[in-house]
Parts: structure tokens; C-alpha cells; sequence
């Protein structure tokens, strides 16, 4: 499996690291929320203090036209000019109170009325120090009565014109309280609901990494353990397109792998140890089965009324010597003798043969290879297989039954397929039909497909077999098709 991955591929860093900045943003959003809100709450306190300080500024100017108009009463009772100098100082600082209270405000209502106050209050100045003073200068009190009176209205009116402000700021100051206060309550919302969809988004993030995460490396766990226990047949089933089915994935193929690589290791465990009893036992049998069949020409050529009898001691006979033979062959090292053939062609001349021998019983086989199909390989060797595989399935069909042989190749592979519509076999008799020995034939040593399947590995090759009940079988045959120096196994 290749370790490139397609770009558009998601994996899981990819998609932890968005759920964690999906959390991360919620978190910033409840943050951002906060501060905005947090600065909109200071602007509107600052208008509060703005307008406190303003309704204070008015106060005090206002005390101060009033304090102003007492200094004014003072001369007009003492009807001297002895406090002309205290109401000089009090009058620049009404003054002063009054561009003070102007700094304050800035809505065009108000300023209208800071500069009411502040022509009332210049006029009440002027008209005590143009027409009062000179006035007590002359001694007219009945002129200074009748200007005291006008003197304390301008006052009334400036009291009136401030208190007026101060409803205004008072009103003004009212709605940034409320102001702030609902941004307060819009803050604690959003907040909440912020950091309740963080806190949902990191219970899903959390539910998430257990499900796709934890789950699956738990899957992959168990899966590890049970190939370490030895059951090579574990598979690990997830799905998706990221590391962990990669993982799961390569471990499937790691699994399948070793299961193929112990079965080819009992296999050649089981062949070593059969060619062992085989080298032991081939020079003692070969011997007497020799004698045995040259006393048995001999007979055989005295005519008598044992004649039956002697075939069969001869044929019995030969067929021990086969069996030997084939334990040999099924156990000791395959030399090769490579060379480039067509692998068509060897299938053509192994059918000849089969044909020639009686052995395909008239079944009808039927070969398509659209070109030559050439392979690395020794040709007496494949021949004797293709003939096997090709002589079962004759054995396995009925007289109208149809093999087709197909041969075919690609760049580095040939394939040969020889397909019946025989009975086909069963997945227990499937499992173990390159077994030594094993046949579920009436007569047979159960050795031929073995040796078949001991050739084409020796080959660096694959034989298989797909077969079912009633369905007919397909064995196909696998080669590299590039030439190659092939050792023994």
C-alpha cells in the first residue's frame, strides 16, 4: 500500500485540530462579546459621569447667580457700596461657573439654555452695576427698590432655566443608566450562550474523539491482540479515508501476509518431513518392488492360467513405485530449467497429449489465448502441471461436459485459467486440496496437485482455486512473466 496520500484526503489532525479551533472560536467569541459589551458599558457610565458632572456644574452655577443676587441685596440694604468689592469677586466667578457648565454640555437644547443662564446672568450683572449703583450714589431709593425687585426675578428665571438643564441631563443621564444596564444583561446572555455552545461544542469534540478515535485504536488493540495470541484470520473493519483505516488496513494486509507466510511454513515443515520418510524409505522399497516386478515378467511370459493375477501384481506393483516417485518429487527441491516458452503452447501440447492418452474421455476443451503468452519457466515442469489440472477437471465433468483453458498476460504477470462445469467442490474439500495425500477420488495417491502447487511456488508463482457446489471450478494459474533467475524452495 502506498504511503502517499491523496491531498483532498481528510485526516484526523486535520479534523481534531478544526474541532479544537471550533471550540477555541466559541471561546473567542464569548471573549470578543465581553470586551465589546464591556466597552460599550464604559461609554455609557462615561455619559453618566459627563452628565453628573454637568447637572453639578449647573448646580453650581446656578448657587452662584444666587450667591451673586445676595451680594447684590447686601449693597442694596446696607444701601452703601462697602461690599462692592466681595460681589466683583462673586460675579467673575459666577462668570467663570457659568463657561464651565457651557464646557459641559453639548446637546443644542441644552447649550440654548446654559446660554440663557448666561445672558440672564450677565444682564443681572450689568443692570446692578449701570442702574443700582449709581442709583444708591444718588440716594434714590425708590429707583433701587424698584431695580432690586427686577434683580431678584433674573434670579428666579435662572433658577427656573437650571433646573429645566437639570431635568434634561437628569433624563439624558437616565438613559445611558439604562443603557448600561441592558448591555449588562446582553452581555451575561451572550456570554452565556457563547460558553454554553463551547461547552456543548467540547462535550461533541469529546464524544468524537471516543467514538472515531478511542474506539477505533481500542478496535485496533484487539485486533493486535488476537493475531498475538496466533489467530492470523483476525481482521480489523474500519472505515473512512484517514490514518487509523490506513493503519487498519496495512494491519489486514500484515495479518493476511502472515497467515500465508505460516501456511507455506508448515507446508514445507510437512514436505521436509515427508521427504524425510521418503529418502528413508525410497531405497528400501525400490528394491524389492524391482525384484518383484522382474519375477513377474518372468511368469508373465510362461503362459498359464495366472495370467490376470500377474497383471495385477504388475500393475500394483508400479503403481507403488509411482507413488514412491511423486513423495520424491513433492519433497525434495525443484531444479529448474528455465527458459522463455509460451505458456499457450505448452497448454496446447499438454491437451495433445491427454487427448492422444484417452485421458480427456471426449470431453470437449476449448483454448483462448488471442497471442503467445511467454513466462520464465521449465517447460516439462509446467506442462505437468497445466496436464493435471487439466486431467482433474476432466475427471470432474460428464461426458458433454466443456473445459475452457484461457491464456492471457500483462506486462509482468501471465495468468492461465482452466474452468469446468463440473460439480464443483465444496469450501472444506477447496481448503485442502494441495494437502499431500488428500483425494476424494476412488483410486489416487492425492499427490497431484500438490506437487502442481510445490512447481508453480517453485516458480515464484500462484496457484488457486475458486470453486462451489454445482458451480463448476476455476483454477488459475499466475506467473511472472519477466525472466528471472529461480532457485530451488
Amino acid at each position: 500500500m502506498s504511503d502517499k496520500r491523496s491531498p483532498s484526503r481528510s485526516t484526523i489532525g486535520r479534523r481534531i485540530l478544526a474541532a479544537f479551533a471550533a471550540v477555541l472560536a466559541l471561546f473567542g467569541a464569548a471573549l470578543a462579546v465581553e470586551l465589546v459589551t464591556l466597552h460599550k458599558i464604559a461609554g455609557a457610565e462615561s455619559e453618566v459621569d459627563r452628565f453628573d458632572h454637568a447637572k453639578h456644574a449647573g448646580h453650581l452655577a446656578a448657587a452662584q447667580v444666587r450667591e451673586q443676587y445676595i451680594h447684590q441685596a447686601h449693597t442694596l440694604i446696607e444701601f452703601g457700596d462697602g461690599h462692592l468689592a466681595h460681589y466683583r469677586a462673586v460675579a467673575t466667578v459666577t462668570r467663570q461657573s457659568i463657561t464651565s457648565l457651557r464646557g459641559h454640555v453639548d446637546s443644542p437644547a441644552d447649550i440654548e439654555l446654559v446660554d440663557q443662564i448666561a445672558r440672564l446672568a450677565e444682564e443681572n450683572d450689568r443692570e446692578f452695576r449701570e442702574l443700582v449703583v449709581p442709583a444708591i450714589a444718588r440716594g434714590d431709593r425708590g429707583a433701587v427698590a424698584d431695580l432690586g425687585e427686577k434683580l431678584e426675578e433674573v434670579v428666579d428665571r435662572v433658577v427656573a432655566l437650571n433646573g429645566q438643564l437639570n431635568a434634561n441631563l437628569e433624563a439624558r443621564s437616565m438613559t445611558a443608566r439604562e443603557r448600561a444596564e441592558q448591555l449588562r444583561d446582553q452581555s451575561l446572555v451572550w456570554t452565556i450562550v457563547c460558553f454554553g455552545l463551547a461547552i456543548a461544542a467540547a462535550a461533541g469534540l469529546g464524544w468524537w474523539l471516543r467514538r472515531t478515535i478511542v474506539g477505533r485504536v481500542e478496535s485496533l488493540r484487539r485486533g493486535a491482540r488476537r493475531v498475538g495470541v496466533g489467530d492470523l484470520d483476525a481482521r480489523i473493519e474500519l472505515h473512512g479515508h484517514d490514518e487509523l483505516a490506513d493503519l487498519a488496513e496495512s494491519f489486514n494486509q500484515m495479518a493476511a501476509s502472515l497467515a500465508r507466510e505460516q501456511t507455506a511454513l508448515v507446508r514445507a515443515h510437512r514436505l521436509a518431513s515427508i521427504g524425510q520418510v521418503a529418502a528413508g524409505v525410497a531405497h528400501e522399497l525400490n528394491n524389492p518392488l524391482t525384484v518383484i516386478l522382474g519375477y513377474t515378467k518372468l511368469l508373465r511370459a510362461v503362459p498359464g492360467v495366472h495370467a490376470d493375477e500377474l497383471r495385477i501384481i504388475d500393475d500394483e506393483a508400479r503403481l507403488c513405485q509411482q507413488i514412491v516417485q511423486e513423495l520424491l518429487d513433492l519433497a525434495r527441491p525443484h531444479r529448474l530449467a528455465v527458459e522463455r516458452v509460451d505458456l499457450a503452447l505448452l497448454a496446447r501440447e499438454a491437451i495433445d497429449r491427454l487427448a492422444d492418452t484417452g485421458a480427456l474421455r471426449e470431453r470437449h476443451v476449448q483454448l483462448l489465448a488471442p497471442g503467445p503468452v511467454v513466462v520464465s519457466a521449465d517447460a516439462g515442469k509446467l506442462r505437468q502441471v497445466i496436464a493435471n489440472v487439466v486431467l482433474n477437471a476432466a475427471e470432474a465433468t460428464t461426458s458433454t461436459g466443456t473445459i475452457i483453458i484461457d491464456a492471457r498476460a500483462t506486462a509482468d504477470q501471465a495468468t492461465l485459467t482452466v474452468t469446468d462445469d463440473g460439480s464443483g467442490m465444496s469450501p472444506e474439500v477447496r481448503d485442502q486440496v494441495f494437502e499431500p495425500f488428500f483425494t476424494t477420488k476412488a483410486h489416487g495417491t492425492g499427490l497431484g496437485l500438490a506437487i502442481a502447487h510445490a512447481i508453480v511456488e517453485a516458480h515464484g508463482g500462484r496457484l488457486s482455486i475458486a470453486s462451489s457446489g454445482g458451480a463448476g471450478t476455476l483454477v488459475s494459474l499466475q506467473l511472472p512473466t519477466l525472466l528471472r533467475e529461480v532457485s530451488p524452495p
